[in-house]
This record gives C-alpha cells, structure tokens and sequence, in this order.
C-alpha cells in the first residue's frame, strides 16, 4: 500500500483543485452557522395564534330589507299620524354586537329624542338597558329600557318601557318602523355630503331657533380624510354656544356621520360645560326645489340633546 514508506512518490503529490474547493465550501458553511446562532436557529410558527396580529375588521353593511337581524341603519315609522325616526350606528370596532340607539319623536316640528346603548346587533333581539328619553318643551329627562327586534325582514320593532316616577305614570311605547330606502346606507360617507352650510331649525328641548345654520368644512387628518369641522355663530337659550364641532365617517362603512361638540362654561344655558356627540345623515329631501336634507342630533352623557333638521 502506498503508505507503507514515506519516501513514495504519491506522499510528495500537490493536493488537488477538489480538495481545496470543498474545504472553502466547509469553512463557508461553518461561519453561516456560526452567525446565524448554530444549526439550533427556529421560525417563528406563522399558524401559530399567538404570532399573528389580528387584522382590523370591518363587518359588511348589511342591507336592513332583507336582514332578519338587528342591523345598523336609518328607520322611519309613524306612530298615531306622527313622524318617528331611529338610528342604529355602531360605536366600537372591539364590539360588533354593540350599537347606540338613537330616536326622533316628532310630536311636533321639534322631537322628543331617545338615546341608549344596544347590545345583540346582529341577532334577532336587541336590548337597552340604558334608554333616556329627554321630552321636549318640558325638559324633562326619564330613564327606561328597550328593546329592538326583527319580527320580519325590513322591519324593525321598538319597544320602550319606563317606570313610574312621582310626577309621571309608567309608559310603554312600541312602533315598527323600515329602513329609509332614500338614504344610500351601502355607500361610505363622505366630507362631500355634508360639507357647506345648512339652514334649518334647531330644536333644544326649551325652544327652538328657526333658521340656525351649521356650516361643514373639510378638516382631514392623514388617519380621518374625511374629517369635517362644524361651525355656527348663532347663540341657543341665551348663551348656548357650539365650539369645537366635528363630524367624521361612522364605524362600518355606512353612510353615517359620527358628529361631536362642545358647549363652554355659560350662565344659562343647560348643557354648558358638556361635550355632546351623536350621529348625523344626509337623504333625500321631500320638501319641494330642495334635493338634501340633513339630520342631525347630539347628546350630552346624561341623554340631554339637542336636533337640527335642514333642506338644502
């Protein structure tokens, strides 16, 4: 065998260009391993629940005729010849099944406003244990309960329910009302629809201000593009004044406005030092030579508000 003495021919022989390139391979391979930690490098699982950052959801607009369930979205009803106009829009991406209520009774040009948090949106019931109707020219403010329902598809059934109080009776309401077919609810709101001004009548429980005007102006934000600053230079019971007026898109793509202001320090005015929010849409006007009309309310917490109602 050739290593039997030291003195072969063999022994003295170059190492080959083969050897050479596959121990450059082997010490290329170490140094990779060695600065990625060791062959004991690991993946994070991408199937893995803890490693996945859930996206932001937004639930489909659910169209309110043919829905069995209690679904967000404008609703209109009369109730003994008289208008009655309620509002479900959601008010949290972390709850789906939650909603705030809002309702309109016009006993006269000026309504009596509803307002409560509504949990089993997407179900077939709905309940409100929080309900507070502020009733106006009286000013007064009762708290009850409600519930919402679907007895049939494009319909949906309210009913309100309050306690006796020392001056007042117990009271039980109940109206059906179906989804404002003139309001496109499957369309994204938009600074366009309300941007400008609108003069209409400004309702506050108290009195009334005939010919208010509010006007819109786009105030976007990179994360709010259609972000809205809301204005209006007309004093309401004596020294009420709205500052700090904003309205946004709703939650949910649909086509509902999001609208919040403050009333500063006043004399006499019943909401001052508040900030009031609530909800704002525009539809189709029935008043002849206007095409718009916007309605529009805002609640301090305690259920006290106010409405504005304008054609355009």
């Amino acid at each position: 065998m050739f290593y039997a003495s030291l003195h072969s021919p063999l022994w003295a022989k170059p190492l080959s260009l083969v050897f050479w390139r596959a121990l450059s391979f082997s010490l290329l391979t170490g140094l990779l391993l060695s600065a990625c930690g060791g062959g004991t490098t690991t993946t994070a699982d991408p199937t893995d629940p803890n490693n996945i950052t859930p996206p932001t959801i937004t639930p489909p607009v659910v169209n309110p005729n043919t829905s069995s369930t209690v679904s967000p979205g404008v609703y209109t009803a009369l109730w003994n010849g008289k208008e009655i106009t309620s509002i479900v829009m959601r008010t949290s991406n972390a709850a789906n099944n939650t909603a705030q209520l809002y309702a309109l009774q016009f006993n006269s040009p000026d309504p009596d406003i509803y307002a409560g948090t509504a949990t089993g949106i997407g179900t077939i019931s709905a309940n409100i244990a929080n309900l507070t109707y502020f009733q106006n020219v009286s000013g007064t403010l009762r708290t009850g309960t409600a519930a919402l329902s679907v007895p049939s598809a494009g319909l949906l059934k309210t009913v309100v329910s309050y306690a006796a109080t020392p001056t007042e009776g117990a009271r039980e309401l109940t109206w059906y009302a179906n989804p404002d077919n003139a309001l496109k609810l499957d369309s994204p709101a938009t600074a366009s629809q309300l941007a400008g001004k609108w003069t209409g009548r400004w309702t506050y429980a108290f009195g009334f201000v005939e010919n208010l005007s509010l006007t819109f102006t786009a105030d976007p934000t990179a994360s709010e593009p259609n972000r809205l600053s809301t204005t209006s230079s007309t004093l309401f019971q004596q020294d009420c004044q709205m500052t700090a007026g904003e309205a946004k898109p709703a939650l949910g793509g649909i086509n509902l406005f999001s609208v919040s202001f403050k009333v500063p320090p006043a004399t006499q005015c019943f909401l001052k030092n508040q900030t009031l929010t609530g909800v704002a849409y525009v539809t189709s006007s029935p008043v002849p030579g206007k095409s718009q009309r916007l309605q529009w309310l805002a609640i301090a917490p305690d259920g006290r508000g106010v409405s504005f109602r304008a054609d355009r």
